[in-house]
């Protein structure tokens, strides 16, 4: 059994690996840690960002890797390239081994603030349009909810 968790430095996000982690140890389950990059259509013209974000998104999934592996749970992590609701609907579809699917309730991006996250919204409609595996939807700002799993 393995968890699938979207990681994009958020505070949500970095409370969905606290609750992947909670997860991964009652079910004995392990974890894949995705960071989806989604670079523009013309990435030639962001070359130079294009590597600054690629930096910043190794920092944070090393990040989340430290807070597994202190609490002893084997995880793997992934950079991607795409849309996030995308890749990680295809990355769950494609590995039958996933069980569940865990990302935070609104990611960095400006739109994702306005409401549950544009790409957590477009993972819920997946779940609708037949997704096998459960999506958990973590908030990000109530660490009360993560003391009670």
């Amino acid at each position: 059994m393995k968890i699938l968790v979207g990681i994009d430095g958020s505070d949500a996000s970095m409370n969905a690996a606290i609750y992947a982690v909670k997860m991964a140890k009652r079910l004995g389950a392990e974890v894949i840690a995705v960071s989806v990059i989604n670079e523009p259509a013309y990435k030639e013209f962001y070359a130079d960002i294009s590597e600054k974000i690629k930096a910043e998104t190794e920092r944070f999934l090393s990040t989340a890797k430290e807070i597994f592996t202190e609490q002893g749970i084997n995880i793997t992590t992934e950079i991607a390239y795409g849309v996030p609701d995308e890749v990680l609907a295809e990355r769950a579809v494609q590995d039958k081994d996933i069980a569940m699917l865990v990302v935070g309730a609104s990611g960095k991006g400006r739109v994702a603030r306005i409401f549950a996250g544009s790409q957590t919204h477009a993972l819920i409609n997946r779940v609708a349009a037949g997704l096998p595996c459960a999506v958990v939807v973590v908030t990000g700002d109530n660490q009360e909810f993560l003391k009670r799993i």
